[in-house]
């Protein structure tokens, strides 16, 4: 591991990041991927692991957005979907960090972090999971019968700029400083919900 890895383990081993130290089943499954970039990208992106990740990226405890392009940039950004990183047969992953561009969602669960406001499109009949995190601004049009969920972190801001009245929209917020925008032609049912972030 190097510096900023290195440092980014520390915090987490000492409890810096969410107040207590990395639990055991953590610490191995860290250990385990070693230098393994595919490995690290895959625990990073299970879904208990994303708010951590990405709340330590945000409080600058964990990695920068530069040092996740230039060492990780084969699997951010739509270069790579991962697949099963949950063991749930079939799940798809995607990681974007500091992407403007728009792009239409493939993905079960998709984390954006650093994004510029890219508009998502996601096609009809659809169910999948977003996480915005690190001031984040996200675009989302709806095409028909999907029912997303979003989870809202830190400063960042979603907003659904077009949704058919057959959409469901169900979004956590885990920040006060985290905000919604229901567009004009959003005609899905959205729900907000204020959670306490815990990791």
């Amino acid at each position: 591991m190097d510096k900023q890895m290195i440092t980014f383990n520390r915090n987490a081993l000492l409890g810096n990041i969410s107040g207590q130290p990395l639990c055991s089943d953590y610490k191995a499954a860290w250990r385990k991927c070693g230098n393994n970039k595919e490995m690290l990208v895959k625990l990073a992106m299970m879904q208990q692991s994303i708010p951590y990740f990405n709340h330590a990226c945000y409080m600058r405890l964990g990695l920068t957005k530069e040092y996740i392009k230039e060492n990780f940039g084969d699997y951010i950004n739509g270069k790579k979907v991962l697949n099963d990183v949950d063991g749930v047969q079939g799940y798809t992953y995607e990681l974007y960090v500091d992407f403007n561009g728009d792009f239409k969602s493939i993905a079960d669960v998709t984390s954006l972090m650093w994004c510029n406001s890219p508009t998502i499109e996601v096609e009809t009949a659809k169910c999948p999971s977003f996480y915005v995190s690190n001031n984040s601004e996200v675009h989302f049009v709806l095409n028909g019968y999907n029912s997303i969920r979003i989870y809202l972190f830190d400063g960042s801001r979603v907003v659904i700029d077009d949704a058919d009245d057959t959409c469901d929209v169900i979004i956590y917020k885990y920040n006060n400083k985290a905000d919604v925008e229901i567009g004009k032609y959003c005609f899905g049912k959205v729900k907000i919900f204020n959670k306490t972030l815990r990791l």
